[in-house]
């Protein structure tokens, strides 16, 4: 069987054509579902693939969906929901919420806030890239996640500030050294990797990738090392005060990420998705606050 009209008929393609033929938007689409646009069209070309046709035509600006296949993805896509309805009443099972591992220790500290509703989630940890594709493919009820530079941002949205933090002769490297300042970054592909490599370009910061991580933990100890500087949230100092014993802001200013609550209306509530998203607002807001150290003059391209 061929590989491409398995992949077209997942259930994550035709979630996300049902999106485009609600919003008659890519744009849209990608911003109801929580995801990029170019996953939407990369779904948009699977489904194209496996039934042999397409299922919107562009005329000028406008985005034309064709009827017959809209109606048939619409019966694929109501008859999951009717067994997925049946599973749920044999065994409800408890609300699935995905959070990135940046800020993972916020929630850790403040979970019991939740009162009862803590009783009916259970967590998922991982980098927001992989949170992406959970709640894309249906693994996930609701995500809290960072965004990419250029993505539609949903209704809850917050910031989420980083700074560049590295062992003290780093500052020494900066003066004496005209190779790359080393760095630990997430993956490009992830929207923390892509936000910081933004900060740097517009910044005109020479640097070296030393390492490439979506695990904070990770970051952490190779930042503690000595071996390079990293954007890491000002909390993570806080929590891990032995392990920065020895560390100072090396660049000056601060990442400012953003982060956004998507989550699933046909699982999760509103008053849910909004007890959540207010308590990790509040723990960001309450731990950003300036971190000691010098502020030396940024490294320059040649």
């Amino acid at each position: 069987m061929n590989v491409n009209k398995q992949e077209g008929l997942s259930f994550a393609t035709l979630r996300a054509a049902e999106a485009v033929i609600e919003t008659k938007s890519l744009t849209g689409a990608a911003m109801k579902l929580g995801i990029s646009q170019p996953a939407i069209s990369m779904h948009l070309g699977r489904l194209e693939r496996a039934i042999g046709t397409s299922l919107i035509k562009k005329v000028g600006n406008k985005i034309i969906v064709k009827e017959e296949i809209s109606r048939l993805i619409r019966q694929m896509l109501d008859l999951e929901r009717r067994l997925k309805t049946v599973g749920y009443e044999k065994n409800i099972s408890k609300l699935k919420v995905g959070i990135c591992t940046y800020c993972a220790p916020l929630l850790v500290e403040r979970a019991g806030s939740l009162g009862k509703l803590k009783e009916t989630l259970t967590w998922r940890i991982a980098d927001s890239r992989r949170l992406e594709e959970m709640y894309e493919q249906g693994e996930l009820d609701a995500v809290f996640r960072a965004l990419y530079p250029s993505e539609i941002a949903p209704d809850l949205t917050t910031e989420f500030t980083l700074k560049w933090i590295g062992e003290k002769h780093l500052l020494d490297f900066m003066k004496h050294d005209s190779q790359g300042l080393p760095v630990v970054l997430a993956s490009p592909n992830s929207p923390l990797g892509a936000v910081a490599r933004e900060w740097l370009r517009r910044h005109e910061v020479t640097y070296d990738v030393v390492g490439e991580v979506d695990d904070i933990m990770t970051a952490i100890r190779l930042v503690s090392s000595g071996l390079a500087l990293s954007p890491l949230p000002v909390h993570m100092q806080d929590s891990l005060a032995d392990s920065f014993s020895d560390c100072v802001q090396i660049l000056p200013g601060h990442v400012d990420a953003r982060y956004g609550m998507f989550f699933d209306e046909r699982r999760f509530s509103l008053r849910a998705a909004l007890d959540i998203f207010e308590l990790l607002k509040s723990e960001l807001t309450r731990t950003m606050r300036p971190v000691e150290g010098s502020r030396p003059a940024l490294v320059h391209q040649i």
